[in-house]
């Protein structure tokens, strides 16, 4: 094929090219109830445009209530930590101002 050596590709508009981007990453602590929807979560916290790390993709329902503990943790450390609301099929995430129940 006459050219194609040498010649120089335009990568830029491909999908895969912002996979070097630096994008923040965001630990993503839900309660067993919710693992159902962990495929749901890491696609808002990445369409969002930050990297989510999901304990449930790896461990799957064997992590039980570690949220509280996880929780403690993050504010311990001063990391920030924020509250969503979720419907029993994931299609509605809404970003809360509080922790629920903690009026």
């Amino acid at each position: 094929m006459p050219g194609v050596l040498g010649s120089v590709v335009d990568v830029s508009s491909h999908p895969a090219s912002s996979l070097f981007d630096r994008r923040p990453v965001v630990f993503t602590a839900h309660s067993a109830e919710s693992a159902y929807l962990r495929e749901r979560i890491c696609a808002y916290v990445l369409n969002e445009g930050v990297i989510p790390i999901n304990p449930w993709m790896v461990g799957g329902y064997f992590l039980y209530g570690l949220v509280d503990v996880e929780v403690t943790w993050a504010q311990q450390n001063n990391i920030p930590v924020r509250w969503f609301d979720l419907d029993h099929y994931g299609e509605a995430i809404t970003s809360l101002s509080a922790r629920p129940g903690s009026n």
